[in-house]
């Protein structure tokens, strides 16, 4: 084979064994997997995943694999297309903050479709889905900031290729094989950020899922794909920045792993936002009380990154008086505003409570976002709050880098807490302990399918 990025990516996964990695980067894995497992099931029953999961079977029964809570069999592609989209749905996922990257919702999605219908073992999938955890965020890296500057969701984008490593490597298939299926993910891979008043970037993860299960499958009947797909004046950074970046990332591959570096969220919203709650929550405590009253705000001020006011913080009558559950994730003022009168930023607070509280929207309609002078993203997404009270105190905080990131980690306990919250919502108690145990010593889980076997929601019984 030509020696291409795609052929060193593809001699890199294909070779790779588990104890290759260090028990970091598996233990990290695991916390992710959790996680976005629990996302997955927090979702089921919603608006958008129910047009999902419809449109899953629209698509054509299968036996491979199985729709997270619903139970349903469908095809392997379709299977990961619905879970896919379920786990990042409710915008609980994680995030590699570096690359703006959501990385495990795509690549789980992959591995639990087609491990299941390879009836994998708990190793083979936890293998897999670091490779895709590797791939995707380093693609995602080499153009962090100018996918999103150019109008393109990372998640959609790299999260096709780390699909398709994932699936080749749970179906046993070489190098020159996944060479070809990374070539035909140039031509899947795909996410528009022209998202407003619809669904659109919750599927993404599904989609390129998908995708990239469709091009190993198509490689793997012999169809192939370029070999330049990367680096090529017509490939992906070609087409989609306008230039090829000088670093590719490929180069450590197996010395820096990005797993232990990816963000996972504890406030399920925009991750451009988390800090500004984190500073909220540090005013609070800081003026020493729980919540603070509309009536004692006169303003409050929450710099943000220039790069990221137009998604978070503009048309500032959208943010700050969301009309839609979107609008309130993709809003620093209403966060921030809920942070304050509320103490806390939950699924509660955009999914089960009205999104017109007036005491939250007196104190956001105060909100202004300037750009912030001090900002260093994409390297970190800083926050920072400054409260103005009717009394003339003002009172301040800056966050460099939220909780839940490198810098300031979620603990596993904490994950398993954040699980056991979000699917709760779906499926009981116990089901939700046994899927947490059976993650936690993955190795030696047995198959995939008992795994899955335990998100299934007790009242549908659908095979």
């Amino acid at each position: 084979m030509t020696d291409t990025a795609s052929t060193r990516m593809a001699r890199w996964a294909t070779g790779l064994s588990l104890t290759d990695i260090p028990a970091h980067v598996l233990d990290a894995a695991r916390d992710h997997l959790l996680d976005s497992l629990g996302t997955g099931l927090a979702a089921v029953g919603s608006d958008f995943g129910d047009a999902a999961h419809a449109a899953g079977i629209r698509l054509g029964q299968g036996a491979e694999a199985h729709v997270l809570g619903y139970g349903t069999a469908l095809p392997a592609a379709s299977a990961a297309l619905v879970n896919g989209t379920l786990m990042h749905g409710l915008d609980f996922d994680d995030t590699h903050i570096g690359a703006i990257y959501h990385a495990t919702s795509p690549a789980l999605a992959a591995a639990l479709a087609v491990g299941e219908a390879e009836n994998a073992d708990g190793d083979d999938l936890l293998l897999a889905f670091v490779i895709g955890l590797e791939v995707g965020c380093r693609i995602a890296a080499a153009g962090a900031g100018e996918f999103h500057g150019r109008g393109f969701h990372p998640t959609g984008i790299a999260g096709t290729f780390a699909a398709a490593c994932v699936t080749a490597r749970l179906r046993g298939l070489d190098a020159e094989v996944l060479t070809s299926a990374l070539g035909i993910c140039g031509s899947q891979a795909a996410g528009i950020l022209q998202i407003q008043g619809s669904w659109l970037k919750r599927m993404h993860p599904g989609w390129a899922a998908h995708s990239g299960i469709v091009a190993a499958t198509m490689a793997e009947a012999g169809f192939r794909g370029p070999a330049e797909v990367f680096e090529g004046p017509r490939g992906l950074y070609a087409s989609h920045l306008g230039h090829v970046p000088d670093d590719l990332g490929l180069d450590d591959l197996g010395e820096r792993w990005y797993t232990p570096e990816i963000a996972l969220k504890p406030y399920p919203c925009c991750h451009f936002i988390h800090a500004f709650a984190d500073a909220a929550f540090a005013v609070l405590d800081e003026l020493g009380v729980d919540r603070i009253r509309p009536e004692d705000v006169d303003h409050v001020v929450c710099p943000a990154p220039a790069e990221v006011i137009p998604q978070v913080c503009e048309p500032v009558e959208v943010r700050i008086a969301p009309k839609s559950v979107y609008d309130a994730l993709f809003s620093v003022q209403f966060v921030a505003a809920t942070a304050l009168v509320k103490r806390r930023v939950d699924l509660g607070t955009f999914y089960d409570e009205p999104l017109d509280d007036p005491a939250v929207l007196a104190v956001a309609a105060t909100v202004t976002c300037p750009p912030d002078p001090k900002s260093d993203y994409p390297t970190h997404f800083p926050g920072e709050l400054e409260l103005h009270l009717t009394d003339g105190r003002v009172v301040a905080h800056r966050v460099p880098a939220s909780h839940g990131t490198q810098e300031w980690p979620l603990t596993s306990e904490e994950v398993r807490r954040k699980f056991l919250g979000n699917a709760t919502r779906t499926v009981p108690q116990a089901q939700a302990d046994a899927v947490a145990d059976a993650v936690a010593k993955l190795e030696s889980a047995g198959a995939v399918r008992a795994i899955i076997g335990q998100t299934r929601r007790v009242e549908n019984t659908q095979a």
